[in-house]
């Protein structure tokens, strides 16, 4: 069995990742930790010659960020940053990685979006839930 968590570096995604970490260990699965790189958002605070030079940076960054967070956790997981694809959402990117990677089940931390944003917008995790070829454990982040 694979386990495929959404991480971002939050408390909710370490949850998620303990989490499945435990449920891991358990029933003799692995765990594939995937962080998603999106260039229009998260490159575009990095000087650089050209915007491959920047998603690069950001990539070496965070992948160094993600190893030290899995060693930090104690978590037996592989890691990886993966850039999406322009004009793709980050729930359709979960889901698009889970398939590629075999994924069993999604796990993914939920934030407590409330009233207009959380009603009109939706969230991630709303999107994964619909989306998603397989279960998907949503872990609560801590209070």
């Amino acid at each position: 069995m694979n386990f495929l968590v959404a991480y971002d570096g939050s408390e909710g995604s370490r949850a998620a990742l303990r989490e499945a970490a435990t449920l891991a260990t358990a029933s003799q699965a692995t765990v594939e930790v995937v962080r998603l790189l999106d260039p229009r958002a998260d490159a575009t605070h990095v000087v650089a010659d050209t915007t491959t030079a920047a998603v690069a940076q950001v990539v070496q960054e965070w992948t160094a960020e993600l190893e030290r967070d899995l060693a930090g956790l104690g978590v037996q997981a592989t890691g990886s940053v993966v850039v999406i694809d322009r004009g793709e959402d980050i729930p359709d990117a979960i889901v698009r990685v889970a398939r590629e990677r075999g994924a069993q089940i999604i796990v993914i931390s939920s934030r407590r979006a409330s009233g207009f944003r959380g009603l009109v917008l939706g969230s991630v995790t709303q999107h994964v839930l619909r989306l998603a070829p397989c279960p998907v454990l949503v872990v609560q982040p801590p209070d």
